[in-house]
């Protein structure tokens, strides 16, 4: 068999030997690269993790510091309530002392008595009428997932039908 120069004067045996260092060579460095690429990537997912540990830790910070503050408005205001409710009974009193004035105390006391019956009628009824408006089923998300139920249905059934079609 006759070697055949190449055209830049070297022989074929030779170029096959360059070729496959050059190959070698490339794959070397794809490996390298490779490893390099790897040992970024778990770099970057520990460093997500430590993220979401972090933010978690904040998270929990964040609810605890509300839950403080909500401990505090509920304990100032109950103290408020009860001023409140006492604030209620001498501003009764003053009622019916004031209509006292005009009219026998007795009936100072019914009128007084009267006025607190209304505004306690007025505030139940209101307080009934929002509380039949509650439910405790969350009907909102209960419709939401129908609407996203029957979706997944005519999808599947549309898939089906393509793919029987495609047959």
């Amino acid at each position: 068999m006759a070697v055949v120069p190449n055209t830049n004067g070297s022989s074929p045996a030779g170029s096959f030997k360059d070729n496959a260092q050059a190959v070698r060579d490339d794959v070397q460095r794809g490996r390298s690269e490779l490893r390099a690429i790897g040992a970024r990537g778990a770099e970057i997912t520990e460093d997500l993790r430590e993220l979401a540990r972090l933010e978690a830790e904040l998270a929990k910070a964040e609810v605890q510091e509300n839950r403080k503050a909500l401990q505090t408005g509920v304990m100032t205001g109950s103290i408020a309530g009860v001023f409140a409710f006492w604030l209620l009974g001498f501003l009764g009193a003053a009622m019916m002392f004031g209509l006292a004035e005009f009219m026998e105390l007795w009936i100072a006391a019914l009128a007084t008595a009267g006025a607190f019956l209304l505004v306690a009628a007025i505030a139940g009824l209101m307080a009934r009428s929002r509380f039949q408006k509650f439910s405790p089923t969350p009907q909102r998300t209960i419709a939401s997932i129908k609407e996203d139920l029957a979706w997944l249905r005519r999808l599947t059934k549309r898939n089906a039908a393509s793919a029987n079609s495609a047959r």
